[in-house]
């Protein structure tokens, strides 16, 4: 059994700049934990590897406060115990970090051309609970429509997971299986304005986030850095000889071990490691997929410094 614990969810929203409050202690917490990174349903409930990202709205009643919605996401019901999602967006836009493990948000249900029968969304898929009624009542702000895209954006980023890979949760149920009878996430948003109560269309919602994702960033054009200048750090990959010393975002030191490590520029700066070759290819499509460029280069002087600091696993 496989069960993955998301630790660096923060790194992924700070990658794509996207401004989120960590949720640690909480009075509803269901599981009693003090620390997002550590918060999540027992590993007897069921595996967690996540291949993809649910979206969905909270069906809490219009007006509902971020501190409200949080202590139904954090304790669940009777049904589903808490937590409910790894993320939360509030109306106003706030991104919380919720959990790093499995969380009660997707149920049964199957993914179109993936699933041949009825599967474990739970274990398959990271979700997101944002704030909405659903009903056609409530009308989508933009901010939080903006804040929803750049959140699976820069999760489907640094994950390596492609647009086919963002599902809505209504799309793991009929027509495509009947595992479950949902509608989220439903109501009328910034790119259908006369929806009323009916379901996001998956593939404008997939499409806005690709549009979205190219028009904040693909102005970010990778050029291998001058050190006598101050630059912008671009976007792309660097690769680094052995022996080459770099820095953890905590300040500590770390050393490269093998030749042609490989690390990914950041668009708000800082690094991620890249592990093997596959996950290389895999991010490559995945930016190549979002219109960004995917350029490679060799630091000129071995010194990943220069383009920023070690986010995440150290190599």
């Amino acid at each position: 059994m496989t069960y993955r614990w998301l630790t660096d969810l923060d790194v992924a929203l700070s990658s794509w700049g996207v401004p989120f409050v960590e949720v640690m202690e909480w009075p509803t917490d269901y599981v009693g934990t003090g620390d997002w990174r550590t918060r999540g349903r027992p590993a007897s409930t069921g595996e967690f590897n996540p291949a993809g990202i649910l979206c969905h709205h909270t069906a809490s009643p219009p007006g509902t406060s971020d501190e409200a919605d949080l202590n139904a996401i954090l304790w669940g019901n009777g049904s589903a115990p808490g937590p409910i999602s790894s993320l939360y967006l509030g109306r106003t836009g706030t991104c919380y970090v919720v959990a790093a493990g499995r969380c009660n948000h997707g149920g049964q249900g199957i993914r179109p051309n993936v699933d041949s029968g009825c599967a474990d969304m739970n274990a398959a898929l990271l979700g997101i609970e944002a704030g909405n009624a659903g009903t056609g009542a409530e009308r989508w702000s933009d901010e939080l429509i903006q804040t929803y895209a750049r959140v699976v954006a820069a999760l489907a980023v640094h994950y390596g997971w492609t647009r086919e890979q963002v599902y809505l949760h209504a799309t793991t149920g009929p027509p495509f299986g009947g595992c479950n009878s949902k509608i989220d996430p439903a109501g009328p948003w910034l790119q259908q304005p006369d929806l009323g109560g009916g379901t996001w269309d998956l593939e404008v919602w997939r499409q806005y986030v690709v549009d979205l994702a190219i028009a904040e960033h693909s102005g970010d054009q990778p050029q291998p850095p001058n050190l006598e200048d101050d630059m912008p750090t671009p976007i792309g990959f660097i690769t680094c000889s052995a022996g080459t010393v770099g820095h953890h975002a905590d300040g500590s030191e770390y050393r490269v071990g093998i030749d042609g490590t490989t690390f990914y520029v950041m668009p708000g700066g800082g690094l991620q490691w890249i592990r093997d070759p596959g996950q290389l290819a895999t991010k490559q499509s995945v930016l190549a997929q979002a219109g960004l460029r995917t350029d490679t280069w060799s630091t000129p002087v071995g010194d990943p410094d220069v383009f920023g600091l070690l986010l995440g696993a150290k190599p």
